[in-house]
């Protein structure tokens, strides 16, 4: 990722239209950058402590690979048989023909989705 890779892109213009200093993007790439090199591995068990109910959302052309998201979802208890065990807390929403970019373009979509998750009761074990 570099300023020039992403010129002309939507996220310039729009740091273009709202920074108070559009000269800035070069400084902004290189925080971002930073910002990537110290993220942080969780160990599964750090993630398998997590009890919130959880949704992921991915696109499938996505720069997380589906099956990263996947192997998350499994370690939220997803991934069974809910017929047999019932249903996860955790979801998982894999949009089709998108990335996490233009996300904002499937809005009614997702409004859809994230309303029902959040309103639903949380499953019960069985």
């Amino acid at each position: 990722m570099t300023p020039e890779n992403l010129a002309g892109s939507p996220f310039e213009e729009e740091f273009a239209r709202i920074a108070p200093k559009p000269e800035d993007w070069p400084r902004l790439i290189a925080r971002v950058q930073a910002l990537d090199r110290e993220i942080q591995d969780w160990p599964p068990e750090t993630i398998q402590a997590i009890k919130a109910p959880t949704l992921l959302i991915i696109g499938d052309s996505d720069i997380i690979r589906p099956e990263h998201t996947v192997e998350l979802f499994r370690l939220l208890g997803g991934g069974v048989a809910g017929d047999l065990v019932g249903l996860p807390r955790s979801r998982l929403a894999v949009l089709p023909g998108t990335t996490h970019i233009p996300l904002v373009d499937c809005a009614e979509w997702l409004v859809s989705m994230i309303t029902e998750f959040l309103d639903a009761p949380e499953p019960v074990a069985r």
